[in-house]
């Protein structure tokens, strides 16, 4: 009965060493699916409902919390005035403790850019007048309307392992998941 409690005792042990990285894991792809969902739920609801639709990714600080969303805004108006109301759709904080970073030198097979965490049409943050999915599911720069390729990346600072991506291609709105390890993306 004591060496059957013994082996117990080991493999429960083993099992609790490996759960770790095995939770950290799972943490950075569920952040990794919200923010791909979100993007996607955007580009669909702009399809289906023939209405421009903006996608942004603040961040706030909630206490001695930073919180990272994403956030989708169904633009009735274009123009900003009076009587103008632009419902936000969604706001969806992602899975803690991901958060928008970007791994230097590391980009993904896409090659949108790496210099921000969020770095669509060669700016950190994205283009000014935001950025906005069109009735045939283009995602465009809100200034211009031209298409824009971009990426979003989030990780944990110092966990290179724990880098994941998400791209999307302007002209088709496609949308691709990465997972990283700090040399190589593999697609998710």
């Amino acid at each position: 009965m004591l060496v059957v409690m013994t082996l117990i005792l080991i493999v429960g042990a083993m099992v609790m060493i490996q759960s770790g990285p095995i939770m950290a894991t799972a943490k950075m792809d569920t952040a990794l699916r919200q923010v791909i969902d979100q993007i996607r739920q955007a580009r669909e609801f702009s399809i289906t409902n023939r209405r421009y639709v903006k996608i942004a990714f603040p961040t706030a600080v909630v206490g001695a919390n930073t919180v990272y969303t994403v956030t989708i805004t169904q633009m009735n108006s274009l123009t900003a005035g009076a009587g103008t109301t632009n419902p936000v759709l969604s706001t969806t904080i992602i899975q803690a403790p991901a958060q928008y970073y970007t791994f230097g030198g590391l980009d993904t097979p896409d090659a949108y850019g790496n210099s921000a965490a969020i770095y669509f049409e060669g700016t950190s943050g994205g283009p000014l007048g935001g950025m906005l999915f069109q009735s045939d599911g283009e995602l465009v720069d809100g200034a211009t309307f031209q298409p824009i390729n971009g990426t979003v990346f989030i990780g944990v600072p110092g966990t290179a392992t724990s880098a994941r991506a998400i791209t999307v291609l302007g002209s088709t709105g496609r949308v691709r998941g990465w997972k990283g390890n700090g040399v190589n993306w593999t697609q998710f």
